[in-house]
């Protein structure tokens, strides 16, 4: 009776994999991105030199700070 009921949930697990759902317990993965009313919102930083907020995606990491354009980080490198 216990064998059954297991490949039941597992038969079940499976189908619904199968059909788009998910698990909370297979599906650990967490998205950087968040849900909002006008739909998913990328993670943005702030430009270390001149302020300006841009996505991750287009941000240039140059010794753990973003930039948001090749001249931000020739200015930064040039006060150094």
């Amino acid at each position: 009776m216990l064998l059954k009921f297991i490949i039941f949930a597992v038969v079940a697990a499976v189908i619904y994999r199968f059909l788009g759902g998910k698990l909370p317990f297979i599906d650990k993965k967490k998205s950087t991105k968040e849900e909002h009313e006008f739909g998913q919102i990328d993670a943005t930083s702030e430009c270390a030199n001149c302020g300006t907020y841009m996505t991750e995606e287009d941000a240039l990491i140059y010794h753990r700070k973003a930039y948001c354009s090749n001249e931000c980080l020739e200015k930064s490198k040039k006060l150094k």
